[in-house]
């Protein structure tokens, strides 16, 4: 197992309000309000620092419900991760979890395909392919009609993948093994890895250690179906977390024991780590589990832009406190759970903590520095975005000395990858209204008459009902967009009213998912949706939007 456990006794032991002896940080204040300059920047008025008086209530019972329910459940299950707990079967042979088959098989679009709402075609050809795979062998009249419908699916678009489309992570690796495993059972797939996938699969593996990914904690554990066939499963148990998951990857994990007769015995821990997350009213699996500091680091940080976070910092603290115990000595991951560290999140985590009054430090970001730009994490194939961006909006934390290196080689790096002079796109998440609606906020502090273009390219692409989504209309994106431009206005130069008021009655009328959860944007093994940063994002757009025009 790995040695986690060691340091969480160590946190449990001697953390204390305000003190990470991960780090040996202490906060500073940890009531205090955030400072003028953040308030300037985030475009808050004077009075948004937690002293406005009476808060709404409606605006308390908003966010209090969202803390509520948001954490239970803060990713909805993906088809792909769901098909592989669907091979999972009792040492008697009899299926582990069959009551996965029936809603699965209810998600089957008309065309015989799997995955998110939007056509991206590495999550449908993936996901379709994993289903297809999963449910084939199965004496069930309308698996075996579903499976028909999913080969001819995967025939007829087997030319979908286009190599200037963001894959899924690990795709280049899961992608050719479950082709490999969908001619071994029989499946007839004319199926062949485009050249341009191979030759990106043999990059990635010379980025891995040369002798194995089971010699130690790499993240190509996350996506360990990739390495299947010539598994070791001995060697591969040894590299468990305490919570029972192979790297906080449902779908891992679920490999894993798929290759273990008696897995409930040997490896109870991933056992119930399973079923925890497929216990009812479950019908599927997450893309990660835990994902404790992506989704709380996220959602202050849009409460924090949307003015939400020091009016409600007493319903906020245990996440603060959450954020603050789960900085390693080197980072932050997604997830508390290991050792995985990444800049995304550490720059995150750190960029709430230190507007909320906690000492960070900020040189950690530093190990993620390259020539031109900053890496997510080791053996990255290419740069992130929003990543960037991040670390670019945190570089207040990073040392003196440093900061004026980093914001102009990431300055530098951004600006050089925008896309028509106006737009972003990001590694991480599948519309293009993600990364550019970041870059607005962050990016117009520094150069500012640089980013109208992108002010306009947003108001210009606005869709008839008042909402914003590349592929179809979003809450999500809509939220970004609106916040952005909220911010924009605040501390740029007025912008027109009325494409902002359309948005947010668009926000007002749409107040959830659809019966198939909200679009699936995030990029992960297949596409996902984060439901807690979805709901946070729309609840500071909303939000902002009142206090800007004193209308809601």
């Amino acid at each position: 197992m790995a040695s986690g456990a060691n340091t969480s006794v160590y946190r449990a032991l001697f953390q204390t309000r305000g003190y990470n002896p991960a780090t040996g940080l202490r906060a500073r204040g940890g009531q205090s309000p955030m400072t003028e300059q953040y308030r300037r920047e985030l475009g808050l008025s004077p009075n948004d620092n937690g002293d406005r008086g009476v808060v709404p209530e409606d605006e308390r019972r908003a966010v209090a419900r969202l803390i509520e329910r948001g954490l239970s459940r803060p990713l909805q299950a993906t088809d792909y991760d769901t098909s592989w707990a669907l091979r999972l079967s009792n040492a008697n042979g009899t299926p582990a979890y069959p009551r996965l088959l029936g809603p699965l098989l209810d998600r089957q679009r008309e065309d015989g395909s799997w995955g998110g709402q939007i056509h991206h075609g590495h999550d449908r050809l993936l996901t379709t392919l994993a289903v297809v795979i999963a449910i084939s062998g199965l004496a069930d009249p309308r698996a075996e009609e579903s499976r028909d419908a999913g080969v001819l699916y995967l025939r007829r678009h087997s030319e979908d993948l286009d190599p200037e489309t963001d894959r899924t992570i690990g795709f280049e690796l899961i992608f050719p093994a479950l082709l490999e495993e969908a001619a071994e059972i029989g499946l007839d797939l004319p199926l062949a890895a485009p050249r341009h996938l191979e030759r990106e699969r043999e990059a990635k593996l010379n980025l891995l250690p040369k002798d194995g990914i089971l010699t130690s904690h790499t993240t190509a554990l996350f996506s360990l179906e990739a390495f299947r066939p010539n598994l070791d499963v001995e060697e591969a148990a040894g590299l468990l977390l305490d919570n029972g998951s192979m790297a906080n990857s449902p779908s891992a994990t679920a490999c894993l024991l798929g290759q273990i007769p008696d897995w409930r015995d040997r490896l109870p821990r991933s056992a119930a780590y399973l079923d925890a997350l497929l216990a009812p009213p479950a019908s599927g699996l997450p893309a990660a589990h835990p994902c404790d500091v992506f989704v709380r680091a996220w959602t202050l940080y849009y409460m924090q832009h949307g003015g939400l976070f020091e009016a409600n910092r007493d319903l906020l603290e245990p996440y603060l406190e959450h954020l603050w115990g789960s900085v390693w000595p080197k980072g932050v991951g997604f997830a508390s759970t290991s050792g995985f560290v990444d800049s995304d999140d550490t720059a995150m985590t750190m960029l709430v903590l230190h507007r909320a009054g906690y000492e960070v430090d900020g040189s950690l970001l530093l190990a993620f520095e390259e020539d031109r730009w900053f890496s997510v994490h080791k053996h990255e194939s290419n740069p992130s975005v929003s990543a960037n961006l991040h670390i670019l909006e945190a570089s207040p934390v990073i040392p003196e000395k440093d900061r004026g290196r980093v914001r102009e080689k990431i300055l530098a790096h951004l600006f050089a990858i925008r896309r028509g002079g106006a737009y972003w796109r990001d590694k991480w998440h599948a519309s293009v209204y993600y990364p550019t609606t970041r870059a607005l906020a962050i990016l117009s502090r520094y150069e500012r008459s640089r980013l109208e273009p992108t002010v306009e390219w947003l108001l210009a692409n606005q869709r008839s009902d008042g909402s914003w989504g590349e592929h179809m209309p979003t809450t999500e994106e809509t939220s970004l967009v609106l916040l952005s431009l909220l911010q924009y206005h605040r501390t740029a130069r007025p912008v027109p009213k009325e494409p902002m008021r359309r948005a947010a009655a668009y926000l007002l009328a749409a107040d959830g998912p659809t019966d198939r959860g909200f679009p699936e944007l995030w990029i992960g093994k297949s596409l996902y949706a984060p439901i807690f940063v979805i709901e946070a994002v729309r609840l500071s757009a909303l939000t902002l939007y009142k206090d800007t025009f004193g209308e809601a």
